[in-house]
């Protein structure tokens, strides 16, 4: 089960981390699709987005607050599809799977966080 998980952190935060870069690369795009806020306006949300997004990725596959940054991607994941509806996708959705279930299981035995806990 160890194993299971690690290569579910790996796979969910890889996959986010290429959403991402695929994300900057059509930025011109896709920006209109975010909302605009006031003081960030649709570029700015974009950048929030797309760093915490980064950020968060990068926290489950070391194994980090895996718990925390799962739900947090996992409550994001599903109010873009809630938002989006049927636009959002089949990707969208197995990684609201994806982060559900780690916010479920937590990191596992290979996690940073497991590791500290040994010690």
């Amino acid at each position: 089960m160890n194993c299971a998980v690690l290569f579910l952190r790996l796979f969910a935060g890889g996959t986010m981390l290429l959403h991402n870069i695929g994300k900057l690369q059509s930025y011109d795009e896709i920006v209109g699709s975010y909302p605009a806020l006031p003081l960030l306006g649709q570029g700015g949300v974009f950048v929030v987005v797309a760093v915490a997004e980064t950020l968060l990725a990068v926290l489950v596959m070391a194994g980090i607050r895996v718990r925390a940054a799962s739900l947090v991607m996992a409550v994001g994941l599903a109010a873009a599809f809630l938002l989006r509806g049927p636009v959002a996708g089949r990707a969208d959705f197995y990684q609201l799977g994806f982060y559900v279930f780690l916010a479920i299981a937590g990191g596992g035995f290979y996690a940073f966080d497991a590791a500290r806990r040994r010690t």
